[in-house]
Formats: C-alpha cells, structure tokens, sequence
C-alpha cells in the first residue's frame, strides 16, 4: 500500500508541470511564462523554437512515474532514491513555473532552477549507477536524463538574466554571456562524463546549447555564438570518451 501511494504521488508531482507551467492562461491571473522570459531574455536565452522540447520532457517524466507503478521500484531503497530525486526535481520545475508567472524572473527563479537541475543530474547519476542490474533504473536513465541536460544549460540561462537585469546596462553584455556559456560548455562537459556518456542529457543539453548560438547568430553576438559551439563540441568529446571508456 506505502508503495502504491509513493507511485500515486510521484505520478502527482510529474502530472503537476505542465498544468502548474499554464496556471496564468487558466485563471487570467499574472503573466505567461513566453510573455514573462521574452521580456526578460539575456544572451543565452534558447532561440523560441527550443523550448518546444518541454513537450517530450513532460512526457518522459509522466512514463517514468507510470513505469513506477508496474515494478517493485517503490520497494527497493535505491529506486525510491531516484524517485524522490526526480520529484524534488519535478516539484522545482512546478515552483519555477508560479514564480515566473506570479511574481516575475529573478534571484529567486535561479535559485530554484539551479536547485531542480541539481536534483535532475543526481537521479540520472544514481539511475546510470544501477542501470546494468535493474530495468526500472535503465528506464529512469532514459528518461531522467533529457530533463538534467535541459535544465543544466538553462540554470546558466537564468543565471544570465538575472544579472543583466541587475546591470541595467547592455554594456559588455556579451562578454559577460560568453563567459557563462563557457561555464555552461564546460558544466555539461563534466556531467556527461559523470552519467557515463548518457545520451539524453547529451542530446538535451547539445539542444540547449544549440538554441542559444541561434539566437545570438540571429542577434549579432559571436562571441557568444563560437562559445556555445566550442561548448557543444567539448559536449560531443566527453560524451564520445565516456562511452568509450568510462561505460561499465
């Protein structure tokens, strides 16, 4: 019964994004999330079109919270710890969500990207960890795994519109964006080679880094441009090595 109950919740937590993400458009109150990030966009803000990869993310999350039901992995202390992860991931992404709809994006809203994205690459490492001698952690590899690299480059998004918002000035700005995207590149770089070359977060956060050298070629910034692709390729390398030779 305990068991069926932490599937039910984490099947809650996973439902409650995308329902928390449109809570504006449903009761007329606040601002859009589009509305909200276009408004407060910095240099490693994805192009529009990459945040349409939410849709699959979503969806991903809602099969790992089904699969959950259909296994012992309530019972098993190590499945319950990737569940837990993922929900505290899933429950960041919900708070993010009212808090940029509600009261606006800021300090606040990195604090909680960051946190969620933490909790995101811990349950993709502890999933990749048992992925060899348990088919529900090869799952929650599969399907963890595009969330942290999603959330991974878009902490450092956050990160960057924060802090010019709080520079009230474009000077310098795209120094400033280069130097985090360098620090994005180098972060997804490190967790690749943690979760042993997982392809998911390689392919979402390579997403991510890829929408942001779109926008800042659109936009005219290529400092910016060449340190998201230099990011991407040192994504790709760690991502070969790992698999090559980390692999268990």
């Amino acid at each position: 019964m305990r068991e069926r109950m932490a599937s039910r919740l984490f099947l809650a937590l996973a439902a409650l994004q995308p329902l928390a993400g449109r809570l504006a458009q449903l009761t007329g109150y606040g601002v859009s999330i589009e509305r909200r990030s276009e408004a407060a966009h910095g240099a490693l803000t994805p192009a529009n079109g990459a945040f349409a990869i939410w849709g699959p993310l979503f969806v991903a999350n809602i099969a790992l919270a089904l699969r959950s039901f259909g296994s012992d992995a309530a019972r098993e202390p190590a499945h319950r710890r990737i569940m837990r992860l993922n929900e505290l991931a899933f429950a960041g992404n919900s708070a993010w969500s009212l808090q940029a709809q509600f009261r606006g994006l800021g300090w606040p809203s990195v604090a909680i990207i960051f946190g969620s994205a933490t909790a995101a690459i811990a349950a993709t490492i502890e999933a990749q960890s048992l992925a060899a001698r348990s088919a529900f952690a090869r799952f929650a590899a599969l399907t963890t795994a595009p969330l942290a690299g999603w959330l991974t480059v878009a902490s450092f998004a956050n990160l960057d519109a924060a802090l010019a918002a709080a520079r009230a000035s474009p000077k310098h700005e795209s120094r400033h964006a280069a130097a985090l995207g360098a620090a994005a590149g180098a972060a997804t770089s490190v967790i690749a080679l943690a979760t042993h070359g997982n392809l998911g977060y390689a392919a979402a956060a390579g997403w991510g880094l890829s929408g942001i050298a779109l926008r800042n070629h659109r936009e005219s910034r290529p400092a910016v441009v060449r340190t998201a692709a230099i990011g991407l390729a040192a994504l790709a390398a760690a991502t070969w090595v790992a698999r090559r030779y980390l692999r268990a």
